[in-house]
Order: C-alpha cells, then sequence, then structure tokens
C-alpha cells in the first residue's frame, strides 16, 4: 500500500484522532471563565506522549539537532536565500489564537510582513482533518501540533525538515529552551519552532490541607509513601464514595512524569518504546495504589469527571473542596486566580525520588507541511510569531487585559527563553495576594528543571498504548503484565515505522 495513502485510511478509521488545541486544555474540552483571563499557555495536552520530530530516514540518535545557532542578523525576509513567500495564503492549521495573547501577536506579524495573509485556523489541531488535507493534496502553509507529534507525521513524510527556512530567516534556534528544540528535532533535523513551554508542580488546596494536618513537606514528590499518607489524611467520602480527593496522580496523562520522578523514561534517547522499565512499573504501581486507597478507579473517576474545572464551582473553590492536592500544568493558575477568596492556593514544586528538582516539560510548535503552498511565508511568519518582540507584544496586551479585570498577571510560559525572563520581569509584580504570587514564583524557578519525554516517531502509538495500559492496571490488570502488553505494542509500531 502507498505509505501515504496506508496512513491517511489508519486516521480515517478513527485510530489516531486527537484534539489539541493552542487555546484551551485539551484534557477537558471547555473554555476558561470570564472571570478569570484566558489560559493562554495551553499549547500541550495533558497528556505526555513522546514524539518530536523525525525523517523518512534510520534513527539515528532522536535528540540531535540541526545546527541551531543560526545568525538572527539578516532582516525578516530579506536575506537574498530566503524561502519565497509565493504570496499565496499562509493558513496555518491546528492553530487557535484563542484571546489576545494570540491576536496580539498575529498584529505584530502583520505589522511586520503586511505581505503575509495570515489566515488562522481557529480550531485546535485535528489529526484526522491534518492527514485528510495531505493525502488530498491540500496541504495548509503551515501547522501548529504539539512538539509530541512532530516526529509521527515527519517520519512519514508530512512535515519538511526547516533546517533551510532557519538558515535563509536567519531563525536563532538557541533563544529556545533548549530541551523544547531536542523534542521538535529528529536524527539530525528541527521540525518545529517551539511556541509554548508547560510545566508541572503540585497544586495544594490550603482548606483541605490544613484541616488534615498535612504540610508541604508531607507532599514531597521523592517520597511516595509519603504522598500515600497524605492522600489518606486528606481523603474523605460520603455514603461509600469519594467526596474529597487527597491527592490525585493525575494518570493515565502524567504517567511520564511519574516515571520521571522515579528516575526513568518511557522513551529511550533513540525513540524506542521503554514502556515495561522496570521504573515505569513502579510508577504504574504507584498511581495504582494511591487510587485504590481513595475509592478505586471506578469511584475515583467518576467522582473527578464531575469537577467544574474551569468554572467558580471548581474542586479548589470554597464550599466545594473536592480536591487536596495534584500535580498540574501551570496555566492553570491564571484560571484559579480569577476566582479571587475562594480559592486557598499554594504549589509544591515537583521532586526526583533522589531529591534533585525536576519536571515535565511539553508545549506546541509550528511546522511546515510537505507540499506548503507558500513555506516562505511560513517560514517568516514562524520567526515573527515567536520572537522576542512578537512575545513582547502579547505581554503587554495580557498586561492590559489585567489591569482591565484587576486580574493577576501569572506568565505566559513561552519556549523563548529570553522572552519568558523579559515578560516575568516586566509584568509579575506582588499581586496583593501572597498565596498566588508565592505559586507563580513556583512555577518559574521549576523552569530551569523541566526536561521532555525523548523524541520518538511513534510518540503517538506510545500514548495510545500507555493509556490503555494505566486503565486495564487501573481496573485490575497487573501493572507489569499490562505495561508488558503495552510495551509489545508500541514495539510493533515502533519496528514498522523504522522498518
Amino acid at each position: 500500500m502507498n505509505k501515504r495513502l496506508g496512513w491517511v485510511a489508519l486516521v480515517a478509521a478513527g485510530s489516531l484522532v486527537l484534539v489539541a488545541c493552542g487555546g484551551s486544555d485539551s484534557g477537558s474540552g471547555t473554555s476558561t471563565p470570564a472571570a478569570a483571563t484566558t489560559a493562554s499557555a495551553v499549547g500541550s495536552t495533558s497528556s505526555a506522549s513522546a514524539s518530536a520530530s523525525a525523517d523518512s530516514g534510520p534513527a539515528s540518535g532522536g535528540g540531535e539537532t540541526a545546527e541551531s545557532g543560526a545568525s538572527s542578523s539578516a532582516p525578516a525576509g530579506s536575506a537574498a536565500n530566503a524561502l519565497p513567500n509565493t504570496g499565496q495564503p499562509v493558513d496555518v492549521m491546528g492553530w487557535t489564537t484563542g484571546d489576545e495573547v494570540g491576536t496580539s501577536r498575529v498584529d505584530y506579524v502583520k505589522k511586520q510582513d503586511p505581505s503575509l495573509d495570515v489566515k488562522v485556523d481557529e480550531n485546535g489541531f485535528d489529526q484526522q482533518k491534518f492527514a485528510t488535507a495531505m493525502g488530498g493534496g491540500s496541504a495548509p502553509a503551515g501547522v501548529s501540533m504539539d512538539r509530541q507529534l512532530l516526529a509521527t507525521y515527519a517520519q512519514k513524510g508530512f512535515l519538511q525538515p526547516l533546517d533551510e527556512c532557519i538558515a535563509a530567516n536567519g531563525i536563532d534556534m538557541s533563544q529556545f529552551y533548549p530541551d523544547a528544540v531536542a523534542e521538535a528535532s529528529w536524527n539530525g533535523h528541527v521540525y518545529g519552532i517551539p511556541e509554548f513551554y508547560t510545566i508541572r508542580a503540585v497544586y495544594v488546596n490550603n482548606r483541605v490541607a490544613d484541616a488534615a494536618g498535612v504540610t508541604a513537606a508531607d507532599l514531597d514528590t521523592s517520597n511516595w509513601d509519603g504522598i500515600k499518607a497524605a492522600a489518606t489524611k486528606m481523603y474523605k467520602e460520603t455514603d461509600g464514595k469519594p467526596s474529597t480527593i487527597g491527592f490525585d496522580p493525575k494518570v493515565p496523562e502524567f504517567l511520564p512524569l511519574w516515571t520521571m520522578i522515579n528516575g526513568g523514561s518511557i522513551v529511550a534517547a533513540d525513540g524506542k518504546p521503554t514502556l515495561n522499565d522496570p521504573k515505569v512499573v513502579e510508577a504504574l504501581q504507584f498511581a495504582v495504589d494511591l487510587v485504590n486507597a481513595q475509592g478505586g478507579w471506578a469511584n475515583f473517576k467518576s467522582f473527578r469527571d464531575t469537577w467544574d474545572f474551569f468554572g467558580a464551582g471548581n474542586e479548589f473553590a470554597k464550599g466545594k473542596d473536592q480536591i487536596g492536592a495534584m500535580p498540574f500544568e501551570q496555566w492553570y493558575v491564571n484560571v484559579l486566580a480569577g476566582f479571587g477568596d475562594s480559592i486557598d492556593l499554594s504549589a509544591v514544586p515537583i521532586k526526583a525520588k533522589d531529591g534533585s528538582a525536576i519536571t515535565m516539560a511539553t508545549g506546541s510548535a509550528f511546522a511546515i507541511p510537505k507540499d506548503s503552498p507558500n513555506a516562505g511565508g511560513m517560514c517568516e511568519f514562524m520567526k515573527l510569531v515567536t520572537s522576542q518582540d512578537a512575545w513582547a507584544a502579547a505581554g503587554a496586551a495580557r498586561e492590559a487585559k489585567v489591569q482591565k479585570d484587576k486580574s493577576v498577571f501569572t506568565g505566559l510560559f513561552t519556549a523563548n527563553k529570553p522572552a519568558n525572563d523579559a515578560l516575568q520581569t516586566t509584568y509579575v509584580k506582588p499581586s496583593g495576594n501572597d498565596k498566588v504570587d508565592a505559586v507563580i514564583k513556583v512555577f518559574y524557578d521549576a523552569l530551569g528543571s523541566a526536561k521532555t519525554v525523548p523524541p520518538s516517531p511513534v510518540g503517538q502509538d506510545i500514548q495510545n498504548a500507555y493509556n490503555q495500559a494505566v486503565t486495564d492496571a487501573l481496573g485490575g490488570t497487573d501493572p507489569q503484565q499490562a505495561l508488558d502488553d503495552a510495551q509489545q505494542t508500541a514495539q510493533n509500531a515502533y519496528d514498522d515505522a523504522m522498518g
């Protein structure tokens, strides 16, 4: 079967459909409340699959990147050998401007280069839609997707390596967090220009923790027995069912994080799946034990599914108090801060079992499809929209929104490190809510310890496999057996992709 047509048929069959939005939490499918400034740094899904980018050649070390020190001295679009702007629309599939952080950057791009006819999809990335477009010969100029998905599409020949784009347009890859670039790279080539840098810490509901006598020291993720004890203290049930979850490990999606904490990885450095590695098995066993101690998976999940995640009656809200503590992404601070005194929040940084600081980073990236009708225009767009000046415009727009709403500037967490530093220095100031300010600081402090899952050409298959393994184990299957089965499935996919 033709490789590309075979891929399209597979996606059309519904086996690989995933929505990974640029402007909403893909794990919830709901929007942020009017009371809170929209969460912008949600370019990642809550899940942690393990792909970045790949070409169609054999794997030779997924983390290696193309020469990333490309000069940034040439002005945008002026290099004699720059990829040509064909004049066709720069339609970016899978990207939502979402709020002022997106719209302000598009406005910046248009001011810098009025020749770019930018068309934003305003829909989250849809694998079936993208595969259908590629198979049908109607490739968009560009695409935005989770960096963990880049490798799958690059390996299938759907994406262009960005070597020429980076060199010709003077995109300085050193401005981005190295792990974000590594996550978007494969076989010595970069396939995506990073946008956001989403990280995790442990959110703590102070009312629940204080009532149970649980302290921040009790929620140290390097001490799994301590986490279990704290969860038991904070857990409450009514009529035999949970009414407050003490500690939610956020599985299946955060299995890779718990594996990192345990000193392992769900993917090897060469992109091969390692789902039944002892470190992964131990992480899954811990999560299963934790959930079983809090009502068991059926009751645990049913209760968790009732949470009004973005609403005034969210799980942290006074009068609800449905959660004691949980690891989650930094953008959620922006949601919770909008509810004022109803939220009594703190945060604990994540530590590895050896006591060192660690957290998991994910995020979105822009890429250029094969047969793009305007690769040059898309390259110019990518350079401009991820630049420090574009993020400065976004910061100003967010600050104006914060002032209008009398809310809190909680950070934007871009993958552009100098831009991130400047935004923090300029806008992240004491808000009058010391507890929220302390939570924001925990996330900024965690940036230096963030790590990504190594890139793999079958990242989506790995994600699907471990999601199923976690579900099976929570349902009663032995974690070792569940992960053995998942490893076989993922390895078969890898062998097929690399064969």
